[in-house]
């Protein structure tokens, strides 16, 4: 999957503005304030997945990751994907 097209495809689409309210809600605050940028940046540069699938499973894990997940999985439903 071309993962630039289809976030293109979903910023046009309905889902965008609900995706941005998300990332700019308290919980999408919460949650980036755990993620180490600079780890994150050095691991996506270097294309490294495993540290970048770890970084997630860690975010994913608790309790406020799954709540943002299911409201991101909603948010993207809503456009009927």
């Amino acid at each position: 999957m071309d993962l630039e097209k289809y976030a293109r495809q979903v910023r046009s689409g309905g889902q965008g503005k609900a995706l941005d309210d998300l990332a700019r809600s308290e919980a999408g605050a919460k949650l980036a304030a755990k993620v180490d940028g600079e780890k994150l940046t050095k691991a996506a540069k270097a294309g490294d997945m495993d540290a970048l699938g770890k970084m997630l499973r860690d975010i994913l894990s608790t309790s406020e990751g799954k709540s943002f997940a299911d409201q991101v999985r909603k948010a993207v439903k809503q456009d009927g994907r």
